[in-house]
């Protein structure tokens, strides 16, 4: 499945813990985003600095996932631990910020509604 976003996830000690609250780690996320799967679903919401992206896709046990991304600051780049992860896959350190870059700000487990949306949209776009 080709990378549909061409995104940079940049992860912090913060969020990671925040994700693994609800037992998902970098590499769900990865996999969602990147649609490692299946393709992802993205939707767009907010303004500004509170614009936020609903991203839905299928991870590697057939689940589907449901992350929140934001844009990322010079100071998500700064925090303790701080890495990134390209679609690559290959946690790198953190460069100079590019308009790219998202870090996720929350995962879980896709409830009914997004799990019937996404196989709605996904049938809509000619998949299975």
């Amino acid at each position: 499945m080709p990378n549909v976003l061409h995104w940079t996830l940049v992860f912090t000690e913060a969020s990671l813990e925040h994700l693994a609250e609800r037992n998902i780690d970098a590499e769900d996320v990865a996999e969602v985003v990147f649609g490692r799967y299946g393709t992802p679903r993205v939707r767009k919401g907010g303004r500004g600095q509170r614009t936020r992206w609903f991203v839905i896709a299928p991870v590697a046990g057939g689940e589907l996932i449901t992350c929140v991304l934001r844009e990322a600051t010079p100071r998500d780049l700064a925090a303790e631990g701080a890495f990134i992860l390209s679609a690559t896959g290959i946690p790198e350190a953190p460069g100079p910020l590019r308009q790219s870059m998202r870090l996720p700000v929350s995962a879980r487990l896709a409830d009914s509604d997004e799990i019937r949306s996404y196989h709605s949209w996904q049938h809509r776009k000619g998949g299975r």
